[in-house]
């Protein structure tokens, strides 16, 4: 895993957590992890025991795969707290067939939803307007996983790529802002 907070390849992490024995996808494990960080509540501890609720000391492969992972939250949190707006959803790449795409989309985006509920955010009126408008866009995005087995066969249109990149970019901004609102204090008044 590089030291440039970039995220590693969608495979590798894909191989890692199928190493470490997690059940989750990539894409669903980064939202879970988004969310956890959004929410600051022990983010790291508590995405690891999430995808490993009975992970095995004895087992190295799963343990080694595990620290690797440790390395990739780390990342995932620099890119969020960093003023660069470097962070970036983890969803395969443009290579891959669109309605792959979309699939891991819908999947992040479920992650991510799952991740707030887990920091006890489970009703969205908890939060802030702008970020309630994002998590409930989020919940619409996750209803789409029909539209991959129901497109795979046609080919991806110009304008079908340029929503889909148009989604991922509302998507990364909206985490941003999240972040930006939960990590606010909160018994501050503004003048």
């Amino acid at each position: 895993m590089s030291d440039n907070h970039e995220l590693p390849a969608y495979s590798e992490i894909d191989e890692l957590l199928k190493q470490s024995g997690a059940m989750q996808e990539p894409a669903e494990s980064h939202g879970l992890l988004s969310a956890l960080l959004c929410a600051g509540k022990e983010p790291i501890p508590t995405w690891l025991s999430e995808l490993h609720p009975e992970q095995h000391d004895a087992d190295l492969l799963a343990k080694e795969a595990r620290e690797t992972l440790e390395g990739f939250a780390a990342v995932v949190k620099v890119q969020l707290q960093g003023a660069d707006f470097s962070y970036e959803l983890m969803v395969p790449a443009d290579d891959e067939s669109l309605p792959n795409r979309v699939l891991a989309l819908a999947q992040w985006c479920q992650g991510f939803y799952l991740g707030l509920g887990i920091a006890g955010i489970d009703d969205l009126k908890k939060l802030p307007e702008d970020s309630r408008e994002v998590v409930k866009d989020m919940t619409e995005i996750a209803g789409v996983e029909n539209y991959a087995e129901e497109t795979e066969q046609q080919p991806a249109s110009e304008e079908d790529e340029a929503a889909y990149a148009e989604l991922v970019e509302y998507l990364r901004v909206g985490v941003l802002l999240i972040f930006e609102e939960l990590s606010k204090p909160k018994n501050v008044t503004e003048h």
